[in-house]
């Protein structure tokens, strides 16, 4: 049995036998339980730490996919390399390089970088991982203030507080697209700029379960964590993705429906 059948057995097991609902520490949550597509175009990519959705089109990750547990959260031991390469489990032609953003990210309206969805300094408790995150799949072309300023703002919550305050979140977060016709940088490949990025965090903390999500726009502006609060609900319905549905439906419906940073931020 290879390592998701057996997360996905161990998992809907520990659903249907107990009624506490948890993080499984490094496992990981399945792809298939995660986040329910219905996008054409796209590849399903699992690394050992995170999993992501690359849109073969835009050459960006439609969302990228993680837990993140305390032990995981506090973790400083391994070093920022900043190697950025290839995917190698990405088929060669939808497979970006660093230099398909050498050179092109300063010659755009707003200053770019690559940025990171599964950051760095979530994946600083192995250096697998901390290798794997250096992916061009795990890359957007990012406003670099927003990537530098409010974007990291809201990683560092969800690893210095949230991870550790709940015993752990699940996280996903990924761009979004409001033209049918985006910016492109690229030498070899085309790689659309995202209008936006989402973030959705869950809780899955015995009697606390909570789920909240948040919207920033790929700009230079100022974005207050409080303004960019939005509900699951509205983040579906916007990226047309599913995310839990694979807790039961009641508290599913009800967790998806409510975005309070005040429960969150304790």
């Amino acid at each position: 049995m290879n390592r998701l059948a057996k997360a996905l057995s161990i998992f809907i097991g520990s659903l249907l036998l107990s009624s506490c609902l948890s993080l499984k520490g490094n496992e990981g949550t399945p792809t298939d339980l995660m986040v329910k597509q219905h996008r054409k175009n796209s590849i399903v990519v699992d690394h050992d730490h995170y999993t992501l959705s690359l849109n073969k089109k835009l050459l960006v990750p439609n969302w990228v996919s993680w837990e993140l547990t305390p032990d995981e959260a506090r973790a400083k031991g391994i070093k920022r390399s900043n190697n950025f390469t290839e995917d190698s489990k990405v088929e060669e032609k939808y497979r970006v390089s660093n230099n398909d953003y050498a050179g092109e990210l300063a010659h755009t309206d707003v200053k770019l970088s690559r940025g990171h969805m599964a950051p760095f300094a979530d994946m600083r408790f192995d250096a697998k991982a901390a290798d794997e995150c250096f992916f061009m799949s795990n890359m957007c072309p990012q406003s670099a203030k927003l990537n530098a300023g409010d974007w990291a703002a809201l990683e560092n919550i969800c690893r210095e507080k949230w991870a550790i305050q709940e015993g752990g979140i699940h996280i996903v977060c990924g761009p979004i697209f409001r033209s049918k016709d985006p910016q492109r940088i690229g030498k070899r490949h085309q790689v659309a700029v995202p209008d936006a990025f989402f973030k959705v965090v869950l809780s899955l903390k015995e009697g606390e379960e909570k789920a909240i999500g948040f919207i920033y726009e790929n700009n230079d502006d100022s974005q207050p964590m409080k303004q960019a609060v939005r509900n699951v609900d509205e983040i579906e319905k916007i990226t047309h993705f599913d995310f839990f549905h694979w807790l039961p439906r009641k508290l599913e419906k009800r967790i998806e429906r409510k975005a309070d940073l005040s429960e969150w931020k304790r």
